[in-house]
């Protein structure tokens, strides 16, 4: 989620109720490299709720998450705050890549907030966009992370069950960031899935690495599916593998990769290859930013907490059936 994508835009526009903003320096990159693959599976002949694969034996995990409780564990999880961080000693708005949204933290005996709460066995995100702004902001959202709780590493594999938002301008994300404190990229970042709400059957991941936010690479795998299907209409999964030199991702059931990576390809043999190493794990939705040139649709958005403006709230949250971790032997 930092310093995504290849594509630009270099002149601000308003156009009826979306909002496209200008990019900042931090978001230039270079050595994009784009994998795609379409996967038209047997199970989409039928329409399902969910085509997540099945759930592992739970006596093979090594830690799993069914956000069957009411409240989110503070021994798991914490949030991330604000709209920027801090690199090298300078203020990086945005999250460095223009995002729109200030991230809340959850407050109470649920640890939840407007932006993020658990309802029916599912974690649910919800940005929401505010007319009279909060604080200095019109979007705000949740980020959830693992550092310092639960870290992440190889040989392993880690599956997540979810559904995506429908609309322009929804960015939600799993990735995970090195343990080690280094600047990115040159720790790496595993980005197993991120999405474009405007884009109803394609779903990326990426890997990120290199020297400098303007000398590095990145691989992105997208995965195409049927018009018909829809990823925001159904529960889809998807698992990463995670070897010694070696990364896969998988969707759903599907026993072939849609994208997978290994040592010894060009890119690796350029910068390095620093993803035999320990993570942790970040859960968000952003709101516009660089992912999808800077596109948002306002009205996409729920405007409070119950997203009395939508027809169908789940429609426009992010949710997250289960997370799977296996160490592999």
């Amino acid at each position: 989620m930092v310093s995504k994508h290849h594509k630009k835009v270099l002149v601000p526009v308003v156009l009826l109720n979306f909002l496209v903003v200008s990019p900042n320096l931090f978001t230039q990159t270079n050595n994009d490299i784009v994998f795609s693959k379409k996967i038209n599976s047997p199970i989409f002949g039928e329409s399902k709720v969910s085509y997540c694969k099945e759930k592992t034996n739970p006596a093979l995990l090594t830690w799993s998450e069914d956000f069957d409780k009411p409240k989110l564990s503070k021994s798991d999880w914490t949030y991330a705050k604000g709209n920027s961080f801090i690199y090298k000693g300078n203020l990086v708005p945005g999250w460095g890549n223009n995002e729109l949204q200030y991230y809340r933290i959850g407050r109470g005996k649920l640890n939840t907030n407007q932006n993020l709460f658990i309802e029916d066995g599912l974690l649910k995100i919800q940005p929401i966009y505010h007319k009279n702004k909060y604080k200095k902001y019109q979007f705000t959202s949740a980020r959830i992370h693992s550092k310092n709780k639960k870290s992440f590493t190889y040989p392993s594999k880690i599956t997540f069950c979810f559904k995506v938002p429908s609309g322009i301008g929804f960015w939600p994300a799993f990735w995970l960031m090195p343990d080690k404190e280094i600047n990115w990229p040159k720790g790496g970042e595993i980005d197993i899935m991120e999405n474009r709400g405007r884009i109803s059957n394609i779903s990326s991941s990426a890997l990120h690495f290199g020297f400098t936010p303007n000398n590095k690479a990145t691989l992105v795998g997208e995965v195409l599916i049927p018009q018909k299907v829809k990823f925001q209409d159904h529960f889809h999964s998807i698992t990463l593998e995670w070897l010694e030199n070696e990364i896969n991702f998988y969707l759903n059931d599907e026993t072939e990769p849609y994208f997978s990576v290994n040592s010894d390809m060009e890119s690796f043999k350029e910068f390095g290859y620093p993803f035999n190493s320990s993570y942790y794990l970040i859960i968000n939705v952003a709101a516009g930013g660089i992912y999808d040139d800077y596109w948002v649709d306002k009205s996409a958005f729920c405007n409070d907490k119950n997203c009395s403006n939508q027809a169908y709230p789940n429609k426009k949250r992010f949710l997250i059936d289960w997370i799977e971790y296996q160490k592999l032997n």
